[in-house]
């Protein structure tokens, strides 16, 4: 049984513009540096070939965009950290070895897709703490529980300003063979800044301290930066 949102405050109906000077997210060069290349060779070989990679172009360029974002002003507020569908909202125990600092709450799972975009952003405002890349294999993410077990991610710790630890692990998939975070640990992070993307697709779970109250349900969409998913404990 679904249970309603619960009511965020907000503190003021001003809204931040996340305003980013890259037009293509730091992380996206090398994939559509590749892409120009082999476009620009297929269309020496055939113009068809070429249209065909040439759409390849135009659609990597809308999936590694930096989208402007408006980041809402909300007391606790913890926002989506990835575009894409809210897929799994479950109470779960964090793994090592990350996860040792975070503890048990609730875990959100967003499935970012093939069209949507793709650069990730803080959940919160706040320091990281661990980046750790456990590799692993690119198996399907159909199940997501086998996906979360063998496949390679990323464990990104972030220690909000009021202390409480947040875990956001990116999860590789058959197309989502690279995951990167642009921050090392001790860097401060705003919240909704540009934080890394995984190339492309694949899942990201965040895990939510005790105490946190889920504002998203299963099969709603969010948007990384912008969409509240729960309220942070007090």
């Amino acid at each position: 049984m679904n249970r309603s949102p619960p009511n965020i405050m907000q503190d003021s109906p001003i809204m931040d513009d996340t305003t980013d000077s890259e037009w293509i997210a730091s992380e996206g060069w090398p994939v559509m540096a590749l892409a120009g290349g082999v476009t620009i060779l297929l269309t020496l070989i055939s113009l068809p070939l070429g249209c065909f990679a040439l759409g390849l172009l135009v659609w990597l360029r809308h999936t590694l965009r930096v989208p402007v974002r408006r980041v809402p002003n909300i007391t606790r507020a913890v926002l989506a950290p990835a575009d894409g569908i809210v897929v799994e909202i479950t109470d779960a125990e964090t793994d090592p070895p990350a996860g040792t600092s975070v503890g048990s709450g609730h875990r959100i799972t967003i499935r970012t897709g093939l069209a949507d975009a793709h650069l990730q952003r803080s959940p919160v405002a706040g320091r990281v703490t661990d980046n750790f890349l456990i590799p692993g294999l690119f198996r399907s993410t159909a199940d997501i529980a086998l996906a979360r077990r063998d496949n390679e991610r990323r464990e990104i710790t972030i220690e909000g300003e009021d202390g409480q630890m947040f875990l956001l692990v990116q999860i590789g998939s058959v197309t989502a063979r690279q995951l990167v975070c642009r921050h090392g640990p001790g860097k401060f992070l705003a919240a909704g800044a540009p934080l890394g993307m995984p190339r492309i697709g694949g899942l990201t779970d965040l895990f939510l301290p005790a105490g946190s109250k889920p504002a998203v349900r299963p099969g709603q969409t969010v948007v990384a930066g912008e969409t509240v998913l729960a309220t942070g404990p007090r």
